[in-house]
C-alpha cells in the first residue's frame, strides 16, 4: 500500500512538473523576446556611435600618417597643426626606434619642461616595448592602457604607430591620442547627458570606473546594453539604456526566477522519470520472485504433508512389521509435521511484516536459554541430515529485551539454512557470546560459500542465490529476510561473511541495553 502511494504522489508530481516546465518555458521564451525587442534599437545605436566615434579619431591620425615626409620634417608642425585637438604628441622613429631631429612635436598644453619629460620616457621606457617592427609598412598598429609611471602616472593613454617606408629609408610615426579631447569634446557631440534626453550613456573603463556620463540611477535594476571600443581605447566600454527601462531589471530577476524553476521542473521530470523506470523494474522483479516463491512453498509445503499422509495411512491401515517400525514412521510424521509447522510460521509471519503489523512481544529473557531451546527443537534435523553442531554458549550473559518465540524462529531459520545449503560440510558451528555492548550469536558452515555480490541481497525478500537456484533445493527465499527483520525490530542486525568455497559465517548480534 505504501509502495502504490508513493508511486502515485510521484506520477502526481510529474505531471505537475511538466505543466510547471511548459508554463515557464513560455513565460521565459516571451520573457526573452520582449527583452530583445528593447535591447536591439539601444545596441544598434551604441554599435553606431562608437564606430562614428572611432572613425573621428583613426580619420585624425590617418591625417598624420599620411603627410609625414621623412625628408621635411622640419614641416611637421604644419602637418600636426590641423588635428592639434586630437593629436597630443607625435614622433618619428628611425629603423632603430630612435627620435630622428625634428621628429618631435608635443602638445602646447604641457610646459617645456614637462613635454621634455614625457618625450624622454617614451622613447626610454615605451618605444622599445612597442611591437613597431613586426607590423607590416603601411598597417596601423595600438595600444591602450594607463600610464604606471613616469610624468602622466595614473592617467590614461592611447599610442597609436605606423610602419612607413620612402625610399630605401624605414622609418616608424607615433601618435600619442589626445584623451582629454576625446571624452571632453567629441563625447558630449555624440551623447546628449541631459535629463530631458530619452537615452542616458556611460562609457566605463576596463576597471569599470566611470570616464564619461552620470551613473545610472538604479544600475541593479536596469537593463544594459555594452558595447565595446575594438579599434581605439580598447579597454573601454560604450553603456547605453533608456530612461523609461529603469527598474525593469525586474523582468530580467523574474527571468531568472522562472530559468530555476525550468531547472527544478526538469529535474523532477527526470528524477521522477528514472523512479518510476526503476519501481517498474524491481516491481517486475518483485513478481517474478513472487511467483518462484509461491512455487517453492507449494513444494515445501506439498512434500511434508505428503510424507505425513503416505506414513499416516500406513500406520492407519497396520501396514507395520512391528513396534520399532511403527515407532519410526511416527518420528517421521512428527519430523515433518515440525517442518510444516516451522514453514507456516515464517510465511504467517512475513505476511504480518509485510502488511506491517506488529508481530513481536518483547520481555527480559536468557538469551543462552532460547539458544539452547532452538538446538534442541533441531536436533532430529540434524541427526536426519548427518550432520553435527558443535555449540558453544558463554554463561552468564546478561539478560536483554527479546521476543522469545521470534529470535527462536531466527536460530532455526540460521541452523536451518546451514543444513539445507552446506550439506557436504558435514559440520556446524554455533558461538554465542559477549562482544563489548553486543551478544553476537554466529553460525558457521563448511558449505559452497556465497558470492561477494549477492552477500547483501541474500537478505532481501525472496531472494535466492544464483548458484542455490541451479541446484535441486527448495525454499522459499523469506528465511533470511525474517532473520533480518526480526534482528532490526531488536535493535540488532545479521551479516555474513563468506567467500566462494570457504563457507559461511552469519552473525545476529543484539545491543545489550
Amino acid at each position: 500500500m505504501r509502495r502504490i502511494l508513493v508511486v502515485n504522489a510521484l506520477i502526481f508530481a510529474v505531471l505537475a512538473a511538466a505543466v510547471a516546465l511548459a508554463y515557464y518555458g513560455y513565460t521565459a521564451t516571451s520573457i526573452e523576446s520582449q527583452e530583445q525587442q528593447v535591447l536591439q534599437p539601444l545596441r544598434e545605436l551604441a554599435e553606431e556611435k562608437v564606430f562614428n566615434i572611432e572613425n573621428l579619431l583613426l580619420r585624425d591620425e590617418r591625417v598624420v600618417f599620411d603627410n609625414v615626409r621623412f625628408e621635411e620634417l622640419s614641416k611637421l608642425d604644419e602637418v600636426v597643426n590641423p588635428v592639434a585637438t586630437a593629436v597630443a604628441s607625435v614622433f618619428v622613429l628611425d629603423d632603430q626606434g630612435k627620435l630622428v631631429p625634428d621628429g618631435y612635436v608635443g602638445p602646447r598644453s604641457r610646459k617645456p619642461a614637462e613635454s621634455k619629460a614625457f618625450r624622454d620616457f617614451v622613447l626610454e621606457k615605451v618605444v622599445p616595448t612597442l611591437p613597431l617592427s613586426k607590423r607590416p609598412a603601411g598597417e596601423r598598429g595600438h595600444v591602450h592602457g594607463i600610464w604606471r609611471e613616469g610624468p602622466l602616472a595614473g592617467r590614461p593613454y592611447l599610442l597609436s604607430f605606423v610602419k612607413r617606408v620612402s625610399g630605401d629609408r624605414t622609418f616608424y610615426v607615433l601618435i600619442e591620442d589626445d584623451l582629454t579631447h576625446l571624452v571632453a569634446w567629441l563625447f558630449p557631440q555624440f551623447f546628449n547627458v541631459s535629463d530631458v534626453s530619452k537615452r542616458i550613456y556611460q562609457v566605463v573603463d576596463e576597471r569599470g570606473e566611470l570616464v564619461f556620463g552620470a551613473p545610472f540611477a538604479a544600475d541593479a535594476d536596469t537593463l544594459v546594453v555594452e558595447v565595446p571600443f575594438s579599434e581605439t581605447v580598447d579597454g573601454w566600454r560604450l553603456r547605453v539604456t533608456d530612461r523609461q527601462m529603469l527598474g525593469q531589471g525586474a523582468l530580467r530577476r523574474k527571468g531568472i526566477i522562472q530559468s530555476v524553476l525550468i531547472g527544478g521542473a526538469v529535474t523532477v521530470v527526470i528524477a521522477g522519470l528514472a523512479f518510476l523506470a526503476l519501481a517498474i523494474r524491481r516491481e517486475r522483479r518483485a513478481n517474478e520472485l513472487k511467483s518462484e516463491f509461491i512455487s517453492n512453498v507449494s513444494h515445501e509445503l506439498k512434500t511434508p504433508l505428503s510424507i505425513i499422509s503416505m506414513f499416516g495411512e500406513m500406520l492407519a491401515n497396520g501396514r507395520v512389521k512391528g513396534p520399532d517400525q511403527a515407532t519410526e514412521y511416527a518420528e517421521i510424521i512428527w519430523r515433518e509435521s515440525v517442518r510444516l509447522g516451522r514453514l507456516i510460521d515464517n510465511v504467517l509471519d512475513f505476511a504480518k511484516i509485510e502488511r506491517g503489523m506488529g508481530v513481536y512481544e518483547f520481555a527480559d529473557a536468557d538469551v543462552g536459554e532460547v539458544v539452547d531451546r532452538a538446538i534442541e527443537l533441531v536436533g532430529r534435523r540434524l541427526a536426519a541430515a548427518e550432520m553435527t553442531l558443535d555449540a558453544e554458549i558463554e554463561p552468564d550473559l546478561p539478560q536483554v529485551k527479546l521476543d522469545q518465540n521470534a529470535f527462536t524462529l531466527a536460530v532455526l531459520n540460521l541452523i536451518d539454512n546451514a543444513i539445507k545449503y552446506a550439506a557436504e560440510g558435514k559440520k556446524i558451528e554455533l558461538r554465542l557470546a559477549r562482544a563489548g555492548d553486543r551478544i553476537a550469536l554466529r553460525v558457521r558452515d563448511w558449505g559452497p560459500g556465497i558470492d561477494p555480490a549477492e552477500q547483501e541481497q541474500i537478505f532481501e525478500r525472496f531472494y535466492r542465490a544464483r548458484a542455490v537456484r541451479l541446484k535441486p533445493i527448495r525454499g522459499s527465499g523469506i528465511g533470511l529476510a525474517l532473520v533480518r527483520h526480526i534482528a532490526k525490530a531488536h535493535g540488532g542486525d545479521v551479516t555474513v561473511t563468506s567467500a566462494p568455497g570457504q563457507g559461511s559465517t552469519f552473525e545476529l548480534w543484539l545491543p545489550v541495553v
